[in-house]
């Protein structure tokens, strides 16, 4: 399946879940904005760690993005649940299908990468549901 899998910001716990999780799917994790943009993906899973504003160069990649460059949308993030709501209207607007978010644990400090076995686990159960979906 033609997949992305990004993350904002470049570093953190968020990171770390999305490098797992594109090495469980044969994947380069890229941040956002990526080096090579989305292109006919069928699936892109973000991972995004933000506060309770959604900063400029997401929102503009978020704005950037409409149903050529990706079909299905899947997020795991530790934002407000404004900033949620507010990416689910742009990708509303743009007729992208925004599949399911996961609400992960903010990290004390933002510059914290370690992740619990137990948390990784969940996040692998949530994309592998995700991805299950696509296929059936």
């Amino acid at each position: 399946m033609k997949m992305k899998v990004l993350h904002y910001p470049e570093k953190g716990k968020i990171a770390t879940f999305t490098n797992m999780l594109a090495n469980e799917y044969q994947q380069t994790a890229d941040k956002i904005p990526p080096a090579y943009d989305c292109n006919n993906d069928r699936l892109l899973i973000m991972g995004i760690s933000s506060g309770k504003m959604m900063d400029d160069a997401l929102s503009r990649f978020l704005r950037g993005l409409d149903t050529q460059k990706v079909r299905n949308i899947a997020m795991f993030t530790d934002a407000a649940d404004s900033v949620i709501e507010e990416i689910k209207g742009i990708f509303a607007e743009k007729g992208i299908n925004f599949l399911n978010v996961k609400k992960v644990k903010k990290a004390p400090l933002p510059f914290l990468t370690g992740v619990k076995p137990e948390e990784m686990e969940d996040l692998k159960l949530w994309a592998k549901n995700i991805m299950n979906h696509l296929v059936d």
